[in-house]
């Protein structure tokens, strides 16, 4: 049996679905913090190792975690129970790395 495709960053086991909400959230954020006239230059990072499939580091994921609370507030309806899931898995690692 070939193994399941890996989808989203190393280390967060994520559905095709599930990568593209995370992808979603993250890209959200970045603009977000454009329009708010900052550098989104931590936010694009992670943006980046999403796409890449690289791992994670915590401050990525807690970036990662950010931009999904804010992303929740207004997804769309079919985002929204993935969202926070995506969400409470990434605080999960955050706990146990610290």
């Amino acid at each position: 049996m070939s193994p399941t495709p890996r989808h989203g960053p190393h280390g967060v086991d994520l559905s095709r679905e599930e990568a593209w909400v995370l992808h979603a959230a993250v890209l959200d954020h970045v603009e977000r913090t454009v329009a708010a006239g900052h550098e989104p230059t931590r936010a694009l990072a992670v943006l980046d190792r999403i796409e890449s499939g690289d791992r994670l580091d915590e401050t990525d994921r807690s970036v990662a975690r950010d931009a999904l609370d804010t992303y929740l507030e207004s997804a769309p309806a079919r985002d929204r129970e993935t969202a926070a899931s995506i969400r409470d898995v990434l605080g999960a690692q955050l706990s146990s790395s610290q």
